[in-house]
């Protein structure tokens, strides 16, 4: 079996690095990226080993542009990552938001709730005459509707 020449390997390498398309991920398109770059190291091995080799000038010239392709895989993968992140954080600020308006709905129901039993305390208090505790009744009532707006 005969070595592959700079062109071999070359050909192969580009083949295996074609951009990505939307439908790739982040994952596939580094991957790529380490195809290339190792490609392109395996081809400076050649033109460092083979010095005198006819294909030197295809060598190099194809192994700086296997270079650029691992560097455009590379900002694809960081952009792609850079979307499902941005991504994420638009659906955690979405479920916080969601979160913050339940738990000013509780707090809304708190309020009513504690305005309700200061009002059926007051009923009671005034339901047996008891002077005192109408007073403190209508007291609990002012505090729970204070509590109830903020």
């Amino acid at each position: 079996m005969t070595d592959p020449t700079a062109a071999d390997i070359a050909a192969s390498a580009l083949a295996a690095t074609a951009a990505p398309t939307e439908a790739d991920t982040a994952d596939a398109a580094a991957q790529l990226a380490d195809v290339a770059g190792h490609t392109s190291t395996l081809l400076f091995n050649y033109r460092r080993d083979n010095p005198d080799a006819a294909d030197i000038a295809q060598a190099l010239n194809l192994e700086m542009t296997l270079d650029q392709r691992a560097i455009d895989l590379r900002v694809k993968a960081v952009t792609m990552l850079g979307a499902q992140g941005a991504d994420a954080i638009a659906q955690m600020k979405d479920a916080s938001q969601k979160v913050d308006a339940f738990l000013a709905e509780v707090q809304k129901i708190e309020g009513r709730l504690g305005v309700a039993s200061a009002v059926v305390g007051l009923a009671g208090a005034a339901l047996v005459g008891d002077a005192g505790g109408v007073l403190s009744a209508v007291v609990a009532v002012h505090s729970a509707l204070e509590a109830a707006k903020a």
